[in-house]
């Protein structure tokens, strides 16, 4: 039964691409692999925060993909759709990639989506926020950075929201 769901949610409509995959990986962990005991195997917590780095990348990567195709078919609502969705999925994963900045940004860009109906209209704003959210992948030297980026996007955003 669990594996007719996982089809049927991706499965592509007629005529259109699937943007976004269902990615169970992180629940239910990836099949184990046949273990040789000629090397050395790593701990596993490095192997933990292998596949967070891992899935971290891979939610920015899917932002951006998604938001591109925003950016190309203002009008396709299941871009939109695909975009707020891998938004919604990074910024509920954003605490156990390490909170901070990315947590922050993905919550003031889930704010301003979840408050336009256009993305067109907020587009640089948009744009800001999703490269600022790819920068938080380059380690924590640009915290400093990042928490003013935080402070200045939080603040267009909730002065976009007020007036």
């Amino acid at each position: 039964m669990v594996k007719s769901l996982f089809k049927m949610f991706n499965k592509p409509k007629k005529g259109k691409e699937l943007l976004t995959e269902l990615d169970v990986s992180r629940v239910v962990g990836k099949p184990a692999e046949a273990e040789d005991s000629s090397e050395e195997t790593p701990s596993d917590e490095s192997i933990a925060q292998s596949n967070i780095e891992v899935w971290k990348q891979n939610d920015l990567d899917l932002l951006q993909v998604t938001w591109d195709a925003c950016r190309q078919d203002p009008s396709n609502e299941e871009s939109g759709e695909a975009f707020r969705n891998a938004l919604h999925n990074l910024h509920g994963a954003s605490g156990a990639y390490g909170g901070g900045a990315l947590t922050r940004l993905s919550g003031s860009l889930h704010q301003l989506v979840s408050g336009v109906e256009d993305f067109h209209e907020e587009a640089a704003l948009i744009n800001l926020h999703v490269q600022a959210c790819r920068a938080t992948s380059f380690g924590e030297s640009a915290d400093g950075v990042a928490d003013a980026v935080c402070d200045a996007l939080e603040f267009q955003v909730g002065m976009r929201l007020i007036g």
